[in-house]
């Protein structure tokens, strides 16, 4: 079960005082972090190794403070996080950062059993997330938006290397008509796109601690209740609407009827997040993955510890998106 991965010390000063006894490696997908499942007389634990130099020291204790802010004040549905000997909340191990927290109940499977109750708790759950952090001023400001002038300036990139990319042959890869699908639809939808985003970068927002990476795989439910959000490796100050376009993306990529009943239950508890926002910041982020896909598969020839046809099914959903 690979726990030889775990180092000593790891085991005195993190599993050791929580009495955790590690059962399983439960990792998988494509995050580079290991993940075990652990039996503790507290009920199941959850221990991670995160990727080296990811996130940075500092940035992960950004993390726990937003976390532990959510959990004081009663958002159950995020991990406690559990110190070590010494009562920091993470361990660094030849480079490497430790942490251990309740291992969340219930499952991920809106996609295989979607529901409108479902989708209300989940975004509603988002807001209460957002507003937390919002009135406890984890960050909380206003300014232009983070994610509106790191999304322009990969859009920006990825237009100037359209030409290259279109005379380089790559079309005739085994991912030939994914190719050629993404690079039209860069083409064809750069210029509009790069002129919304000015216009959003224009307009300050509210900008407070975000997840960044709240998608399907990352909503647990028990029933029609949101009984833990996990993975919150991305997460740093930025908008709200980045949260909201990327998590209603992902459960309802292709139902827009459905997408607006989602943000209607966000918007009564934050009622001030524009729809306008979340529509551009969908649109780009589903181009840019693609155009990710691309470069992964395609340009860098990148491995991935899952089955290649379900690299593809991501990318070809993305391309089915746009269309």
């Amino acid at each position: 079960m690979n726990h030889h991965l775990i180092p000593q010390t790891v085991q005195q000063e993190l599993l050791l005082p929580h009495g955790a006894v590690v059962k399983e490696l439960a990792s998988g997908g494509l995050s580079a972090a290991h993940i075990w499942r652990c039996d503790s007389p507290h009920g199941p634990l959850a221990l991670r190794a995160w990727p080296p130099q990811h996130p940075p020291a500092e940035q992960l204790l950004a993390i726990h403070l937003a976390m532990r802010t959510a959990r004081s004040q009663g958002l159950q549905f995020i991990p406690q996080l559990c110190n070590t000997r010494q009562g920091g909340s993470s361990l660094a191990v030849d480079g490497q950062l430790w942490e251990l927290t309740q291992w969340m109940p219930g499952v991920a499977d809106y996609l295989i059993r979607p529901s409108l109750a479902k989708l209300q708790a989940a975004l509603q759950a988002l807001a209460e997330l957002h507003q937390t952090w919002q009135t406890h001023a984890v960050g909380s400001a206003s300014r232009s938006s983070p994610t509106v002038a790191q999304r322009q300036q990969r859009l920006q990139w990825a237009w100037s290397q359209l030409s290259n990319w279109a005379r380089s042959g790559l079309g005739s890869s085994a991912y030939g008509a994914l190719v050629s699908s993404t690079l039209r639809h860069l083409a064809a939808q750069t210029p509009q796109l790069l002129q919304r985003l000015e216009r959003l970068e224009a307009v300050p927002v509210a900008v407070h601690f975000a997840l960044r990476d709240i998608w399907s795989d990352h909503v647990f439910f028990s029933d029609d209740r949101v009984t833990g959000i996990i993975d919150f490796g991305a997460a740093r100050i930025d908008e709200p609407a980045t949260d909201v376009a990327r998590l209603l993306g992902s459960l309802e990529p292709f139902d827009a009827q459905r997408r607006e009943y989602g943000l209607a239950a966000y918007r009564e508890i934050q009622p001030t997040l524009d729809p306008q926002r979340v529509q551009v910041l969908d649109e780009v982020a589903t181009l840019l993955a693609a155009v990710q896909w691309f470069q992964w598969l395609v340009l860098e020839q990148r491995e991935f510890k899952v089955p290649a046809a379900r690299l593809r099914r991501r990318w070809e959903e993305l391309l089915m998106r746009m269309e």
